[in-house]
This record gives C-alpha cells, sequence and structure tokens, in this order.
C-alpha cells in the first residue's frame, strides 16, 4: 500500500500515477518527519481492519458452512470447519526421522563451486520427552558432504536451479537409503514441501537440467513407494511462507455464501474480499488458531494436476498417482503455525485424509512444544543444526581446492563485486 492509499480513488488510475510521482525522490528530513509516520499509521489502519476480519471469521464459524461445496472436485477445502483442536498422542515408542541440507555456492567468472551437505536424524522416543537419537549416514551426525564443480557457462539463475535441485536429490536420496537401512519408522519430516518444485523445469530446454529433473522426480516417485509399502507417514514441514492460497479459498467461500445485509453482514461491512488482500495465510491462521489447533484441510501443489490434465506430460500420473494436502498446526503459544503437508492415495477418501490430518497433528503436537517462543518439531530443529554449514567447513574445504588448482597454475577469476578496492 502505497503512503497516500488511503486517500486514493482507486476507480481513478490517473490520481494514483500523480500520487506516486510526488513520492519519488525525498529528503531524509522529509522522510523521518512525515514519510515514516504515514506509513507507520497507514500500517495501524490496516492492523485494524484485519482485526475486523478476524472477528468476522470467529463470530461466524456456525454460519461459515461449506458443506455443500465440498462435494465439487474443483473446491479444494475438503473439510466443513475453519479449525479444530487436537489431542495429544502417547509418543512413548515412536521413531521419527528427519532430512535436512544446506548449500553453499563460490561464484567466479570462469567455474561455479558448489558444497552440499545433508545429515539425517533418527529420535527413538522411549518416553514422552526422553528420546535416543541416530544420525544418518554418518554416525557422528555431520560428515556427509559433495562438492561440484560446475564448468559450462550458464546463466546464475539456471546454476542455482541445477544445485538446488541436487541438494534436494541428495536429501531424498538418503532418506530412500535411510528407509531401506533402518527398521521401524513411524513419522518422516521433510524439512520443506514434499512435492518437487518448480513444476516449470517439466518444461525447460536445458538438457542436464531436465535430466536432473527427471531422475529427481524418479526418487520422489521411490520415496512415495517406499513410505507407502512399510506404512511410514511422510510430511513436510515448512516453517515461513507467504503464502496466501487457503485465505483466499476461504475469501471466495465466504462470496459463495452469498453475504447479504441479512446475511454474513459483517462481512460486507469491511469490505473483506479487500481486506484478505493484506492477510497470507500464516498471518490469518496466526490469529485465528490457538495452541493446539489446526486448520482445515486443502488442496494443495496443483500444478501437477494441471499438466496431467492437459496431456503435456503424460508420464506424470506415474510419478504422482496421490493427491496432496496441507493444513496449518499451531503447536507453541507465542509462535506462528507451522504449514504441514502430506500425501493419500488418490482413490483415498477426504475423510480418511482428516483423520491422517489429525494423527499427524497429534504426533507433531508433544515433539514441537518444548519452546513457547519456537514450535518446531524437535527432530526437524536438531536436523537443521547438523546440516547448516559452518563456516570453519567451508573454509577448510575451499581453501583445499583452491591450492590444489592453484598448483596447476590456475586462477580463479573473482567476480568485479568480490574484489573491489573500496
Amino acid at each position: 500500500m502505497t503512503t497516500q492509499e488511503k486517500n486514493i480513488n482507486f476507480d481513478n488510475l490517473g490520481s494514483i500515477k500523480d500520487v506516486l510521482s510526488n513520492e519519488i525522490g525525498l529528503t531524509k528530513e522529509q522522510i523521518l518527519l512525515k514519510d515514516i509516520n504515514n506509513i507507520a499509521e497507514e500500517f495501524q489502519e490496516i492492523e485494524v481492519l484485519k482485526k475486523k476480519f478476524v472477528t468476522c471469521i470467529t463470530d461466524n464459524f456456525d454460519k461459515l458452512d461449506f458443506t455443500e461445496f465440498i462435494k465439487y472436485p474443483n473446491y479444494d477445502i475438503k473439510e466443513n470447519l475453519i479449525k479444530k483442536k487436537i489431542q495429544k498422542s502417547n509418543i512413548r515408542g515412536l521413531n521419527v526421522v528427519c532430512v535436512d541440507g544446506s548449500s553453499v555456492i563460490k561464484k567466479f567468472m570462469n567455474v561455479d563451486f558448489s558444497f552440499l551437505k545433508a545429515i539425517a536424524v533418527k529420535y527413538y522416543f522411549y518416553k514422552n520427552h526422553s528420546s535416543k537419537i541416530d544420525f544418518f549416514p554418518d554416525l557422528s551426525g555431520f560428515n556427509n558432504y559433495l562438492v561440484q564443480g560446475n564448468y559450462f557457462n550458464r546463466e546464475e539463475n539456471a546454476v542455482e536451479a541445477k544445485i538446488s535441485m541436487d541438494m534436494t536429490f541428495m536429501e531424498i536420496n538418503l532418506l530412500n537409503r535411510l528407509i531401506e537401512n533402518k527398521q521401524n519408522i513411524d513419522l518422516i519430516i521433510i524439512d520443506g514441501s514434499i512435492v518437487i518444485m518448480p513444476i516449470n523445469l517439466l518444461f525447460t530446454q536445458d538438457i542436464e537440467i531436465a535430466k536432473k529433473y527427471d531422475r529427481l522426480l524418479r526418487e520422489y516417485k521411490k520415496l512415495y513407494k517406499n513410505c507407502i509399502e512399510k506404512g511410514i507417514i511422510l510430511i513436510g514441514s515448512i516453517k515461513d511462507t507467504k503464502t496466501s492460497a487457503l485465505t483466499h479459498i476461504i475469501g471466495n467461500s465466504i462470496l459463495m455464501l452469498k453475504p447479504s445485509y441479512n446475511h454474513l453482514k459483517e462481512f460486507i461491512d469491511i469490505n473483506y474480499l479487500r481486506v484478505i488482500e493484506y492477510f497470507s495465510d500464516m498471518d490469518l491462521f496466526q490469529r485465528i488458531l490457538h495452541k493446539s489447533e489446526r486448520s482445515c484441510i486443502f488442496t494443495c501443489k496443483k500444478d501437477i494436476d494441471k499438466i496431467r490434465d492437459t496431456g503435456i506430460k503424460k508420464e506424470i500420473p506415474y510419478y504422482f498417482p496421490l493427491n496432496f494436502y496441507a493444513f496449518y498446526l499451531k503447536t507453541a503459544f507465542y509462535d506462528t503455525p507451522c504449514r504441514i503437508e502430506f500425501f493419500m492415495d488418490e482413490n483415498q477418501s477426504f475423510k480418511d485424509a482428516a483423520k491422517k490430518a489429525d494423527l499427524i497433528s497429534s504426533i507433531l503436537l508433544p515433539i514441537s512444544s518444548f519452546n513457547e517462543y519456537y514450535g518446531l518439531p524437535i527432530p526437524q530443529i536438531e536436523a537443521h543444526k547438523r546440516a547448516v554449514f559452518k563456516p570453519s567447513e567451508i573454509n577448510l574445504l575451499f581453501n583445499t581446492l583452491s591450492r590444489k588448482i592453484n598448483a596447476y597454475g590456475i586462477n580463479l577469476l573473482e567476480k568485479r563485486r568480490s574484489r573491489r578496492p573500496f
């Protein structure tokens, strides 16, 4: 929202241009004395609108009945509720695995080097608050690396896409090897989405990236198959996301309920379709959910379905004969909800998906609520701590590589931004 948006007539595009042109290039004094105050006031006004919208939602839970819409295939909410309370499970005897990875790229004018690291942690909870921790593949929980030279001259985004795929493949392959080597895994947590993204790489003209993407799809398919055959629950736990998919589904659902001055009038009074544009899902459900509550489940990652429907990539159903769902779970009093993703066989019902969401939530609550200010599952926190690169690790690997290259009389051409003399 621009500094003077509250005074703009949005039907008059000319006035918007006038306001914007007057705001470009202010002095520091003008910004400190006026603009910053205006921005703070605007943010406060938006916050008031947000609170009114949340009040409308919470005051009308009973009237927001989406039952008649759920039967339609293109309607993405799959429960007739906004939120529900979850009871913690007794996790004694449960085996939970989490994998995480990190990457560092050293960029030069004549080559790029990528340093990758992935670690899996396995928690056996012999009591609700006591556990035994194992690491894979390295028993110490740190020593599993991959160093690559990227020699072909490509645009930076192509190099980053390739390295991102290599990083993801390393994590998913590690999980598949762990499943084959370890018994009695009940739950696997992936730090991030459980669906390969971005889908647009299916259509890349870069042969190397296309091959890597196809290899990654096959590794995901293997993971899904392993989890189904061994009865393992696979979830993605997403820490931070700016998506507003569920918020907009709820907004469209309210619209389909046909608010009027006799029905859901409060939403009309605040111009709710405008207000929801200010929300992300995380922001909205941070306000709606209380601790130990989850949102409704909704279908996600529908780009795959679009590609299936067009028939452009006929092998997609071969990789993904599954339905993907997501929901938001609040595990700690002072922290934002986590977005949780899971999958179901496409022949299973929405009721089955809702029951699985309850089960997942009941398992995550006792392993995510040790700190009221940081509500991630303990295995996910540990995996991240183990996987993140320390500066000393990068320095050791890169300096050794650099010395070997220099011994051949080859110099690495640093970019100018890295060697400014000022």
